[in-house]
């Protein structure tokens, strides 16, 4: 046994008073093991220093350690080691048993009554098991096949003329119906025979704003919406263009045509 060895276990408790290390990184026992050793060949006053200046050092390694736990039992915590070692000792009554006495759902009793718990219970208790629910579904499988253009052609996939083509023509009927740079009620233009066609129709509306062929205005106070039609293209900056989204449902469409 060295002097520097015992130096060492000095410096390495000093590391603990300065924060370096935490005070239960520090092997207790060890650092006793060292003392022990080098106290039987103590032979002069500086042996006997160092000797007492170990003990010293380990005497507030221990202090720290003291302070570690008492600050953590006021703050409530507990180390994740500490933890999952109870927690290996405990069986699974006893953990069932803690986890019920901590559990604080975030939810008032109050909210609770027997109304809707009997409401709750009635409506899971009368769902059907999903392995019931699919039964009926008549699926069959089919190979993969490729669409002819025709095909993308009648599923509205392509148009049977050009995009810009198509905006030219749909702006000329605006203007044969509302007048050059006359208006017209939105549903009024919109609304056609079929769902599929009104739905095309205000598509095609939006570009139409958006390109500068019209313009939209809206009332708030009556609830009317209008399309300006404009008698020549254009994208003035200085011309508050407005292009709203509207929902077309299908059941408000089969009121609309009744109508």
């Amino acid at each position: 046994m060295t002097k520097t060895e015992l130096e060492s276990v000095i410096g390495l408790c000093k590391m603990v008073q300065s924060g370096q290390i935490e005070p239960f990184d520090v092997d207790f026992d060890y650092i006793m093991g060292v003392i022990r050793k080098y106290y039987p060949k103590i032979k002069s006053i500086d042996d006997f220093c160092l000797d007492a200046n170990a003990i010293k050092e380990i005497s507030n390694v221990l202090e720290k350690q003291n302070d570690w736990i008492a600050h953590q039992s006021t703050t409530l915590w507990k180390d994740p080691f500490m933890l999952n070692q109870q927690l290996m000792k405990m069986d699974i009554s006893a953990i069932a048993d803690s986890f019920l006495k901590s559990w604080h759902p975030l939810l008032e009793n109050e909210q609770i009554s027997a109304q809707t718990l009997a409401n709750s219970l009635g409506y899971w208790g009368g769902l059907i098991p999903f392995d019931e629910r699919w039964q009926d579904l008549d699926v069959a499988i089919r190979d993969t096949e490729f669409a002819s253009i025709q095909d993308a052609y009648n599923l509205g996939i392509l148009l049977d003329e050009g995009f810009s083509e198509k905006i030219e023509k749909f702006w000329m009927e605006l203007g044969g119906r509302a007048g050059p740079g006359g208006s017209i009620d939105y549903w009024d233009w919109v609304i056609v025979d079929t769902y599929e066609e009104t739905i095309f129709r205000a598509y095609l509306t939006v570009f139409l704003v958006s390109y500068g062929y019209a313009n939209i205005t809206h009332n708030r106070l009556i609830e009317e919406t209008m399309i300006v039609h404009h008698v020549e293209p254009r994208d003035d900056p200085e011309t508050n263009k407005i292009s709203i989204p509207v929902m077309i449902d299908y059941e408000e469409w089969k009121l609309w045509r009744k109508e």
